[in-house]
């Protein structure tokens, strides 16, 4: 690889970043320039659709560049956020301009938001993992770090699994189970944790007393400018990103099985190896590598060609609300193709019984 082409790669770690500018100038512009982020999305999609799929490990050292691109999407979100609530508080907008800015603040802070917060909560550095805590907050998921940690990644693909979503299950019910079955996991482990210390929830020093101060926080100086009155909108907002957050995880498992207790395999996560999905997701589309070793650099991380393949992360988060097309032209296909190539025996069988609960048998 030349010099240029290095250049190249590493510079196209900064389109969350260059997505998120736009949503900002879109915001600043006001009126139906709201839509820009929306608008990004789309262009987003279909250039991700057409591009030729990206299978090269670029050998790109890892440098201080690309450790601090994942903190400059952060201040960016912020900004997004407060921007929208003061335009919920001066009033003057319209109903489509309100729409587009919904929208663009659900796509942009899920795209902007979930690959940088989910690469730092894999390190070991303190100030990343609190770090990644203020990316959750504005979700209001500031401990969900625990259970994607220490639970999804020990019980992937499994029905034990509340991240790993089942075969027949839509989107618009695996978004807000998913979100639960973190929150209820995080919180369970950290309070395992504090009882063997025998100190309780609300102690000094608990994740879930800093994740409660945080999020106070937070609120308090959104409404401080969009005002209580703005809370329907907000309501609103946060359910549409949290369709928008799920819309992205559900089609990282999807349909597939591994016995709990058994190893996990290359065979137990999707790839998705388009250059902008590696690009915005932060490699996480190399999800196979991912979950073998979790705490490898976004950089390093193996593309796994031979491992279940699916479309762009873009393309997949799109038909995934419109089940048919996603059972029928993209993600049964494939499951076929793994059940009869990948699967072990016994995963086979569960397989098969997972398929007549879905009715596709």
């Amino acid at each position: 690889m030349t010099n240029t082409d290095k250049k190249a790669v590493t510079l196209r770690y900064l389109a969350g970043s260059l997505m998120l500018m736009l949503g900002v100038f879109g915001f600043y512009l006001g009126g139906l320039w709201t839509w820009l982020g929306t608008a990004a999305f789309i262009l987003l999609v279909i250039l991700d659709v057409y591009l030729p799929r990206d299978e090269e490990l670029h050998q790109v050292k890892s440098s201080g560049f690309q450790h601090a691109v994942l903190y400059f999407q952060l201040p960016l979100i912020v900004t997004l956020w407060l921007m929208f609530a003061d335009m919920l508080s001066t009033g003057n907008g319209g109903l489509l301009e309100l729409t587009g800015a919904i929208f663009s603040i659900s796509f942009l802070s899920a795209l902007g938001g979930l690959p940088p917060s989910h690469e730092l909560m894999h390190r070991y550095g303190g100030f990343d993992r609190f770090y990644c805590s203020l990316y959750l907050t504005v979700f209001l998921l500031p401990m969900n770090d625990l259970g994607h940690v220490k639970g999804h990644h020990l019980k992937v693909a499994t029905s034990e699994d509340s991240d790993t979503p089942r075969r027949g299950e839509w989107v618009y019910t695996f978004a807000f189970r998913s979100i639960w079955g973190q929150l209820i996991e995080s919180i369970g482990i950290e309070k395992s944790r504090l009882q063997k210390n025998k100190k309780p929830l609300w102690s000094f020093g608990s994740r879930f007393l800093q994740s409660a101060i945080l999020i106070t926080i937070w609120l308090s100086v959104w409404f401080s400018i969009a005002g209580i009155e703005a809370l329907p909108v907000y309501v609103l907002t946060m359910a549409i990103f949290y369709l928008v957050l799920g819309g992205f995880n559900y089609t990282q498992h999807y349909g597939l099985i591994r016995l709990i207790g058994e190893p996990i395999e290359t065979r137990h996560s999707w790839n998705q190896l388009k250059p902008l999905s590696r690009a915005l997701s932060f490699e996480i589309s190399n999800h196979s590598e991912h979950h073998l070793k979790p705490t490898r650099f976004y950089t390093d991380l193996n593309p796994y060609p031979d491992a279940p393949q699916l479309p762009s992360i873009a393309l997949c988060f799109v038909c995934a609300f419109i089940p048919p097309i996603w059972e029928s032209k993209i993600v049964r296909p494939q499951l076929a193709i793994w059940d009869e190539t990948m699967a072990s025996d016994a995963e086979r069988e569960l397989a098969h019984e997972a398929n007549i609960k879905a009715g596709w048998v």
